[in-house]
């Protein structure tokens, strides 16, 4: 059980530096999202399960005696969960894409995009997201 929810923590924190690395590579500031709110919630019940636990002083896991201090023992628990899954880094599968998505927007801004930015900025919020969303959403079905 508690190396099913250090894996759990593992992977949030994953999915969190997954998200921040996205954000930096669109050339955003990374900040707190849903996915650092879920990181910590994973950490927590991780660490809320070690105290519960109530573990002898030479509990061991995978040749590790775990620590006494709870946060200590959630760390050695996410190293452990981390050496027996041999799943590779959760931004691996995506890095095809993430360097695609930089290179295409490496490049310049033309005039005729300058001038849909000009446009896209006078609207407002909601009209332009809507905008932005419906060409999503033709770029994904270009026949439609």
């Amino acid at each position: 059980m508690l190396l099913a929810l250090a894996r759990h923590a593992e992977d949030a924190r994953l999915r969190w530096n997954a998200d921040r690395a996205a954000m930096r590579a669109r050339g955003e500031t990374p900040a707190r999202t849903e996915a650092y709110a879920y990181q910590v919630q994973a950490n927590l019940c991780l660490i809320t399960a070690i105290g519960a636990a109530d573990l002898p002083a030479n509990f061991r896991i995978h040749d590790i005696t775990l620590s006494q201090d709870p946060l200590a023992a959630a760390e050695q628990l996410r190293q452990v969960a981390v050496a027996h899954d041999h799943s590779g880094a959760i931004e691996a599968a995506h890095e095809a894409a993430r360097l695609a998505y930089k290179a295409a927007f490496a490049q310049p801004v033309t005039a005729q995009e300058q001038q849909y930015v000009h446009l896209l900025a006078g609207l407002p919020a909601a009209r332009r997201d809507k905008i932005v969303e419906l060409a999503e959403e033709r770029s994904r079905h270009p026949g439609a």
